[in-house]
């Protein structure tokens, strides 16, 4: 966790002094500076991430002050102390550049909230950045991996419907690679140096979803103790990708038309319109027609998110693209867990060629990286492949290592656990239960490891 650094600027040294005190109890690197010019002076040799700042001071006032950093750093966080008094001023400041402003005398839980949300903004752009500067390269369509005909449909398309504003619908199945294709419409689009926000639907129910995306006033509901900013105003001017809309209800599809029909949101507890410019991709596994004729999808937003229809094919549709994908992964798993050289020996590719691959591409790399962890030579052959069952087979894979009968039909958190315990025990048996072997095997600590064994109740006598 990095240790954030936060200047206090007021031109009373006690409340310097107690803002500076509690600051440093939350984990926080604190200067302080009792006037405008010392602030300044502080900042060349204390680059903080957010300066906590008076708006009236003698001399160089907050505002002085703000345009000033702001001069010399456009991102940096600003956030304003006022009193009741000078609110109006302090949403001037805000016009100008502020992050959010305080009133005094304030609660230490809002101002601690406060100044959490300004370093989350921070490192949210901070992070954007460093992605343009990896999906420069990583999400290019060219550099999405597929030499299927279906793929280089998609990639073409890509190319065509990425400058322009229309709202895209992604379709496919779960795992087949939706959101990269998202990130490659955005980073090859005009709002690219923007941010891109994705927010999986599924994930949040109907309250944390709307005030997620369109913010919320104080007040609006228990524990909304300050405003809050939506998603769809951090991606003011980017682009926002909405995962699984197909999960949520008529009244949030409702105001979901409303911001792409007038490009205007209202928070939760608000009446006020927000406008904002924001590029919407979405994407479904379901078939939203079907959702349609069943009354469970707004007809008139279905039209509006398939202005541009885009389908990602199954992986089993496209078997082409198996080998390369794979070949891709081995390297990536070998680079992320620090391992030296790996191969796949051409019956193991031949193996994942057959495979069903119910778990499309995300199933591949997860399998690819488990074998990478576990074999013990530089080759991966059929045996270090843990495979999905083929439809005639429910135990076995296509041609790699059988799986239980007890496994066969389970559901998928308890499949999961049956994996996992059996990746374990390997790992055990492969270092003949040498502890710490099998941890770095494994790519976990040996506490972890303990646990597992415990979990599961694993013993050498063990099958």
């Amino acid at each position: 966790m990095p240790r954030y650094r936060l200047l206090i600027v007021d031109d009373e040294a006690r409340i310097c002094q107690l803002l500076s005190l509690l600051a440093s109890r939350w984990g926080y690197d604190v200067r302080t500076a009792n006037n405008g010019q010392q602030a300044l002076q502080t900042l060349e040799e204390f680059p903080a991430e957010v300066v906590l700042t008076d708006l009236k001071m003698p001399g160089m006032d907050g505002d002085e002050l703000l345009r000033e950093i702001k001069s010399r750093n456009a991102d940096a966080i600003v956030i304003m102390m006022t009193a009741h008094a000078t609110v109006k001023s302090a949403v001037e400041s805000m016009k100008a550049g502020a992050y959010d402003y305080i009133m005094k005398p304030f609660d230490n839980d809002e101002l601690r909230l406060i100044i959490k949300r300004a370093l989350d903004h921070r490192d949210l752009l901070t992070e954007n950045r460093a992605l343009r500067a990896e999906l420069g390269v990583r999400f290019q369509p060219g550099n999405i991996i597929g030499e299927s005909p279906a793929m280089e449909q998609v990639l073409e398309l890509i190319d065509r419907v990425a400058p322009t504003r229309a709202t895209v619908l992604i379709t496919g199945e779960s795992g087949v690679g939706k959101e990269l294709v998202a990130r490659a419409i955005h980073q090859r689009s005009t709002r690219a140096g923007k941010p891109f926000v994705a927010l999986n639907c599924a994930a949040l129910t109907e309250t944390l979803l709307e005030s997620e995306l369109f913010g919320h006033e104080k007040g609006s509901f228990t524990g909304a103790t300050r405003t809050h900013h939506g998603k769809f105003e951090d991606a003011d001017n980017g682009t926002i990708f909405l995962d699984e809309i197909g999960e949520t209800d008529n009244n949030f599809q409702t105001k979901l038309l409303r911001v792409l029909q007038e490009g205007i949101i209202v928070r939760v507890g608000g009446n006020d319109p927000i406008k904002v410019d924001v590029r919407v991709l979405a994407a479904t596994n379901k078939d939203l027609k079907i959702l349609v004729a069943e009354g469970r999808f707004r007809e008139d937003l279905f039209y509006r998110l398939q202005v541009v229809p885009m389908h990602i094919p199954p992986l089993r549709e496209r078997r082409e693209d198996i080998e390369a994908l794979a070949r891709h992964f081995v390297s990536k798993a070998c680079q992320e867990n620090g391992l030296g050289r790996r191969e796949l020996s051409p019956e193991a590719l031949e193996a994942l060629r057959q495979a069903e691959w119910r778990g499309n591409v995300r199933e591949l790399e997860n399998t690819i990286e488990r074998a990478v962890i576990l074999t013990r030579g530089e080759v991966i052959e059929v045996d270090d492949l843990w495979l999905p069952p083929s439809d005639g087979d429910t135990r076995r894979a296509s041609s790699g290592a059988l799986m239980p009968d007890s496994m066969a039909n389970l559901p998928l958190n308890e499949f999961i656990d049956a994996m996992t315990q059996q990746h374990v025990l390997r790992a055990l048996e492969r270092t003949a239960w040498k502890k710490q072997e099998a941890s770095d095997l494994l790519g976990i600590d040996r506490a972890t490891l303990y646990r597992m064994i415990k979990r599961f109740g694993l013993d050498k006598a063990q099958p």
